[in-house]
């Protein structure tokens, strides 16, 4: 699902502006959960993550996503509640994830 998330948001990108990035990172967050590399996530973030990826993947919510400008209005609303909500857990992921990226780097 994380992964389906991310491709979505790359394809929608134009029409989702920041949140496409933010998606991306929330469905990052996700994938690197259920891997097992980031045990560190809270169960209530865990859980807000899950949902908003899920109305975000949903064809029908809402307002269904075919329906021009209004579409992804509702969408990008959960998933501006959801990144304020987790916003404390993002910035840890972040960094945790520069972390990561600088010791495979340096090997």
């Amino acid at each position: 699902m994380a992964t389906l998330a991310g491709q979505r948001s790359e394809k929608l990108a134009n029409r989702l502006g920041e949140g496409a990035g933010q998606l991306k990172l929330l469905a990052l967050m996700l994938y690197d959960w259920a891997a097992g590399r980031y045990p560190n996530l809270p169960r209530t973030t865990l859980l807000s993550i899950t949902g908003a990826l899920v109305y975000f993947m949903m064809p029908l919510d809402a307002i269904p996503d075919p329906i021009l400008a209004l579409g992804l209005l509702d969408d990008l609303g959960v998933l501006a509640k959801v990144w304020q909500q987790c916003q404390v857990d993002i910035v840890k992921y972040q960094d945790w994830k520069q972390d990561k990226e600088g010791e495979t780097s340096e090997q």
